[in-house]
């Protein structure tokens, strides 16, 4: 039965990814350049700027601080006191290079001649003002739209990893000549076939960086190469030309494995027995083929694309630990585009066993991603050097609840529930399960940029949820419309009558 994208999935695809940019619109105005505030004492606060604001910007931001507490019953004597203290930890906290704040102000507060009794309800005044600096209630309209980039990059990365996921297990079927689910191959190759959205959007991201529109990768700045004595060693590896001759490697030979697995599967379907299987063999050729080729560039990647926002941190666990949460969202892609299709009448062929597979690869997925992050975190943590816990430290302090609830949901689920035979037959429990988990990889991926762009100045809302609606609309879609170019199962495929029959 061949399938073909009906009215209401395009509606709700294409509604989903317009719903998502009218927020990412709405969100996207409230990026934020922070100014940071210590208390001294309930009169007295330093605030200080790292950035790069002009002055018309930072009289303005004045005026509205002076405003605001003046509305609550309060004046301001504000002093530029612009001397270095303690710069070098802003500095490299912040993500900024400056030798001082752009500026340093003591913020001296008094009640109002107006309002002498309205101080009152603000017994700590002093500390109002750092949680309104906190919040970004007063700060700087991010002109760098720092937190835009980050998240293009979180999207397109994780977007771009279902498909890589996808195309991975497709080579791997052919490669160990697996019989289970040929009548899910469509499927896999639906998924992959979305590769070049992913693509696109790293791509810009990349070309951004390498003009100075984005600042993710400081080893692209010449100004950071020649200061940073740890930067510049990096270099032989870390310089534009390579990388962009890695990239064109990475994405070509994806690309290519992407089209030609999808032609020769095509081309099956309209061969005798014999050429078949000979098709067959060849696939399984190109699929070790491919496995050599992706041994290799699935962690050089992960360090390109990833790690390397870190510059001064690396861990040789980390490849391993980002293939496993690119394989484990490609495999929740597919059960979730079988669900909808079974739903509709099609892939009649396609058992509850051939769905508790590809269950049971989510349940022992979900382990090996959660030993790779307790692994690659214990030995950094309990080893105790400087330049390898940073990592952790920055994502600890600011971003605890978020990275330890993420780690949590990711490994808890997955263990408590796809353990039982029951469950991994259970459509309800997959889908639910699943979709908690897909999510809880996309907040993976959030994990592994963010504290490395935005630092302590990250926020969450309107821009990340509508982004990721916009993208994941967009790539329901696609796949949607490319399954539908085909037949939903390989006709001729040696194998076919196995996965008919499979049954356990």
């Amino acid at each position: 039965m061949e399938y073909q994208i009906s009215e209401k999935a395009k509606k709700t695809t294409l509604g989903l990814a317009i719903v998502g940019l009218v927020m990412m619109v709405i969100g996207f105005f409230s990026q934020k350049e922070y100014v940071f505030a210590d208390k001294i004492d309930e009169h007295t606060v330093n605030i200080e700027y790292w950035g790069n604001a002009d002055q018309s910007k930072i009289d303005e931001l004045k005026s509205t601080l002076i405003s605001k507490m003046e509305n609550k019953g309060y004046s301001l004597e504000i002093h530029d006191a612009n001397h270095a203290h303690g710069e070098e930890g802003h500095a490299e906290t912040h993500g900024e290079h400056h030798e001082s704040p752009t500026f340093l102000w003591n913020v001296h507060i008094k009640p109002s001649a107006e309002s002498a009794g309205h101080g009152g309800h603000h017994e700590d005044v002093a500390q109002e003002i750092v949680e309104m600096c906190e919040s970004g209630d007063v700060g700087f309209f991010d002109s760098g739209i720092r937190r835009f980039w980050s998240n293009l990059l979180v999207n397109g990365f994780f977007f771009f990893g279902i498909s890589l996921g996808a195309l991975f297990y497709l080579a791997l079927h052919y490669a160990t000549e697996s019989g289970w689910g040929v009548v899910l191959l469509r499927v896999f190759e639906g998924v992959s076939l979305v590769l070049p959205l992913g693509i696109i959007v790293l791509v810009i991201v990349f070309i951004a960086g390498a003009l100075g529109l984005n600042h993710i990768y400081s080893w692209m700045d010449s100004d950071v190469v020649a200061t940073d004595n740890l930067v510049w060693r990096k270099s032989g590896y870390f310089n534009q030309v390579f990388f962009w001759i890695r990239v064109v490697i990475y994405f070509g030979i994806f690309l290519y494995f992407m089209k030609w697995f999808r032609n020769m599967s095509t081309k099956q379907d309209t061969q005798d027995k014999e050429d078949a299987v000979d098709t067959h063999f060849t696939m399984y050729r190109r699929g070790a083929l491919f496995l050599v080729f992706f041994a290799v560039f699935s962690s050089t990647m992960s360090w390109d694309f990833i790690m390397s926002i870190d510059i001064h941190w690396f861990s040789t666990l980390f490849g391993w630990y980002t293939f496993s949460g690119i394989w484990l969202t490609g495999m929740i892609m597919i059960i979730m585009i079988t669900a909808y299709l079974k739903r509709g009448g099609f892939l009649p062929l396609v058992k509850m066993s051939h769905v508790h597979d590809v269950a049971k690869w989510i349940f022992a997925l979900s382990f090996l991603w959660s030993y790779l992050w307790f692994s690659q975190f214990m030995l950094i943590w309990y080893a105790n050097m400087g330049e390898e816990t940073i990592y952790y430290w920055e994502r600890i302090m600011e971003y605890k609840y978020l990275y330890f609830t993420m780690f949590g949901v990711n490994f808890i689920l997955p263990m408590v529930f796809f353990i039982a035979r029951d469950v991994k037959r259970s459509w309800p429990y997959i889908l639910t399960i699943s979709t908690i988990v897909f999510i809880g990889h996309w907040f993976d991926t959030f994990m592994m940029v963010m504290p490395g762009t935005l630092h302590d100045e990250w926020s969450f809302g309107l821009l990340e949820i509508g982004m990721f609606l916009m993208f994941l609309g967009v790539f329901v879609f696609a796949v949607l419309k490319s399954i539908s170019k085909a037949p939903l199962v390989q006709t001729n495929h040696p194998f076919l009558e196995e996965s008919k029959h499979h049954d356990f």
